[in-house]
């Protein structure tokens, strides 16, 4: 699947494209035929500044109509909304974009995205010449794209000395006073927005500062005011693809804006900008492999505007960590922690929280793969996510397969009440073994399948019956006190299921595991348990009473068949003599020491996972 999936999509999809051979390259510009039919770019710029691309993305080529939502926006923030309004209407005029399209009564074109509307709006940008408007437009071209934007003299010149059209809109216009200077001026810097040199990276780049509020999300430079974002994009909506406006918000359902140059633009807000770039045009004026591609795009991820859910693609990761810094509920030995604090790495946990759509996905999909360079198992965790769009679940699919090809295990937790998802992301796997990959209802049981595997093989973990000297609370203890601790135990078994003790009864003695597990369980909502830890051989529980003596917080049950010893608080205090007194004493501080490395635990979980 390569290095990113979405890439590999891209690059995947502009293979297929190519192919692609119908509409013809714009001819009543003499300049633009110059350009070579083959010339096919694809490019996606998410709002955190992630930049996708495959093809010519980066051939230079003249912006043409797409300018004319750039100079919108810059008139809006020159006049405000009511002046501009007053020259220039919103409505879509449902004809192609060079048509005399003009209000009976007052001349107001019908909308910016015609060559009508765009040449009123170009003479609403403030400045006493053409040049003095030119160079406003260009500082904003910087804003939006973090470079200086050049002008193609020679398709200027073209444009120019072929306008006539466009001369005839304008003396229309001066006539009913919409242009109030000499129409020349206007047309001569209409002309030149029209011959600006982008790039379809730069396409992108402008959708995403559109997306991202009118910030440029790469240079963090803010290109348009906020209040004015949604207006250009609700004319880009509207009328940004002249007469296939209607159905491309229906096929597609992105505000665009296309150009006669072979560019689209089309914006997800607060999510990514997308561009493709192709010179062959349909019928209607716009590149014939740009309506192909973005239309297939927005099926493939279900982009549509009215599709997405909301979400804060900056927020999408409520927590990363591996099985080093947060362990699971499963109490280990000494020598087990130690080799989990080594291995623990390799074993990485991902919790996502919001809603999730196409962008915030991306921005999952580049954190797993960073997350699993030297990782063997990865931990998706959906506890916290509400809504996934179908365009979010087509690339966690992707993520998945691509994981499990790589040799990567996947486990997904918190998924207990989205059947759809577990569905489709098994579905995505399909010969491939998935059977850990729902074999965890949550973040800790999954912890814990990942840390067998960790320790899996060690010999140093596989004993039938830990010895009492291999127990945490007894390590520094000599013989002599080893053997008057064993005095004082009595060997006891418990078939799977039983119960050790219960909550609320009186807290008198502590449990050594010799073999087998138990759990420590508190009682919650729908007859449900809550883990609190499971224990194996090597491991002690009930020490808390050795402190206070007070009663039993949880009940601790027998999950598989248990031998332990047991200690009685009463006989450990009435043991004689000075090394009674040495047993007492190391238990209390072995105890004391297990307790402070929880407390230190749980502090690094807190910091982890403060979110």
């Amino acid at each position: 699947m390569g290095d990113n999936s979405f890439q590999s999509y891209l690059e995947a999809l502009h293979g297929d494209f190519v192919k692609l051979r119908s509409g013809a390259v714009a001819s009543y510009i003499p300049e633009l035929l110059k350009a070579d039919p083959d010339w096919f770019g694809i490019a996606l710029v998410t709002v955190d500044g992630h930049v996708y691309q495959a093809g010519d993305s980066r051939q230079a080529f003249t912006i043409q109509s797409i300018s004319k939502a750039i100079t919108y926006g810059i008139a809006l923030e020159d006049q405000g909304i009511d002046a501009v309004m007053r020259k220039v209407d919103v409505e879509p005029s449902g004809e192609a974009f060079n048509s005399i399209s003009l209000e009976p009564g007052t001349g107001r074109p019908r909308n910016p995205m015609i060559n009508a509307g765009a040449i009123a709006t170009v003479a609403l940008i403030k400045g006493d010449s053409p040049e003095e408007k030119f160079e406003r437009m260009l500082a904003c071209y910087e804003r939006y794209l973090g470079r200086r934007v050049q002008l193609d003299d020679e398709v200027y010149h073209s444009e120019k000395s072929t306008g006539h059209r466009n001369r005839a809109i304008a003396y229309l216009l001066h006539n009913s006073n919409i242009l109030e200077r000499t129409p020349d001026d206007t047309l001569d810097v209409y002309f030149k927005q029209c011959s600006l040199l982008v790039t379809c990276r730069d396409l992108a780049v402008i959708g995403a500062t559109l997306a991202n509020d009118g910030v440029n999300p790469i240079t963090g430079v803010r290109a348009l005011r906020s209040p004015y974002v949604a207006k250009v994009l609700s004319v880009m909506m509207s009328c940004g693809m002249y007469d296939y406006s209607g159905a491309w918000m229906y096929e597609v359902g992105m505000p665009a804006k296309s150009g006669v140059g072979g560019g689209i633009v089309a914006v997800l807000p607060g999510q990514f900008g997308l561009a493709v770039f192709s010179p062959p045009l349909d019928d209607r004026g716009n590149s014939a492999r740009g309506i192909a591609v973005c239309r297939k795009i927005s099926a493939d991820y279900s982009l549509h505007t009215l599709h997405t859910g909301s979400a804060s693609v900056s927020s999408v990761v409520h927590a990363t960590y591996d099985a080093s810094q947060v362990s699971s509920k499963r109490a280990r030995n000494a020598t087990q922690l130690a080799a989990l604090a080594e291995r623990g790495t390799r074993a990485m946990v991902l919790e996502l929280q919001g809603d999730l759509v196409f962008a915030s996905t991306e921005i999952v999909i580049r954190e797993a793969k960073r997350l699993t360079v030297s990782a063997d198992y990865l931990v998706l965790d959906f506890a916290r996510v509400g809504l996934i769009g179908e365009g979010a679940l087509n690339l966690l699919g992707t993520l998945v397969q691509a994981l499990y090809e790589q040799g990567r295990t996947v486990l997904l937790t918190g998924i207990s009440n989205k059947y759809l998802v577990a569905r489709t992301l098994k579905a995505r796997v399909g010969a491939i073994d998935s059977g850990a990959m729902l074999a965890c209802e949550d973040v800790d049981h999954a912890l814990e399948w990942c840390e067998d595997r960790l320790l899996n093989g060690d010999g140093a973990f596989a004993a039938d019956e830990a010895p009492l000297s291999d127990q945490l609370f007894c390590a520094g203890f000599d013989g002599e006190e080893l053997a008057t601790l064993q005095a004082l135990l009595e060997r006891r078994h418990y078939a799977a299921a039983e119960v050790l003790c219960r909550e609320g009864e009186p807290a008198d003695s502590l449990f050594f595991i010799l073999a087998g597990e138990v759990s420590v369980n508190v009682p919650l909502a729908y007859q449900r348990q809550g883990r609190i830890s499971t224990l194996g051989p090597g491991t002690a529980v009930g020490e808390m009473a050795m402190l206070d003596r007070g009663k039993r917080s949880a009940d601790i049950v027998a999950d598989t068949d248990v031998t332990c010893l047991v200690l009685d608080y009463a006989r450990l205090a009435a043991a004689p003599g000075v090394v009674g007194e040495r047993v007492r004493l190391k238990l209390v501080t072995n105890i004391a020491r297990a307790l402070t490395r929880k407390l230190r635990q749980a502090t690094l979980e807190i910091k982890l996972l403060r979110n």
